[in-house]
């Protein structure tokens, strides 16, 4: 009879022995989230504000186009507003395609940054885009959490050709776009001395 009665906590103690070292093994294995990249830059406020950016400009450059397309169905044979037109066509596609990429490189700079700050402060060892999973929990989707963070971030978008005295965009602190600025500066002054050289 006392061997049974013993038999019980020493089955208890290793049973709660095994779920111990379960539970060591899950812990000591990394720690992985999911998140929905498309839905963060397309749903967080700077995705909004990068894309709002983008349709203002197509809408000024629209506008352009359209007092030239009036003007010369008022004067056909203009070849002046023939060739303006065309100009500013060509023009207007190149610098959208300009603008399009410093708006995605912006957006992706602040998501990367915000995600690393967030893998960082949740724990997890690694943040995996759902893009390329075939199948996932859903509990390990971090998304929303994640929108939550990059609705905080502020991104100043501007057209390429804006006057250097601008101030920094979220994701350039001020002293590297000082030190771009004196780089080209530097990079300008050699060439005149190339050239003087010459």
């Amino acid at each position: 009879m006392r061997i049974r009665f013993m038999a019980v906590p020493l089955l208890l103690l290793s049973l709660l022995c095994a779920a111990c070292q379960q539970g060591e093994e899950k812990a000591s294995g990394p720690s992985i989230a999911v998140v929905d990249l498309v839905r963060v830059m397309r749903d967080s406020e700077a995705g909004k504000a990068g894309i709002k950016y983008l349709e203002d400009m197509r809408a000024g450059i629209q506008k352009q186009l359209d007092d030239i397309q009036a003007k010369l169905e008022k004067d056909p044979e203009n070849e002046q507003l023939q060739r303006q037109l065309q100009t500013v066509y060509m023009s207007a596609e190149q610098q959208m395609g300009e603008e399009q990429q410093n708006v995605l490189f912006q957006l992706q700079n602040v998501t990367k940054r915000v995600m690393d700050e967030f893998r960082k402060a949740k724990g997890y060892d690694v943040l995996l885009s759902a893009e390329t999973l075939s199948s996932y929990d859903e509990k390990l989707d971090v998304t929303n959490d994640l929108l939550v963070e990059m609705n905080k971030q502020k991104v100043n978008f501007a057209p390429l050709d804006a006057p250097a005295d601008e101030g920094p965009k979220a994701d350039e602190p001020a002293g590297d776009k000082k030190e771009a600025a004196k780089d080209a500066a530097a990079d300008k002054k050699d060439g005149k001395k190339d050239k003087a050289a010459e």
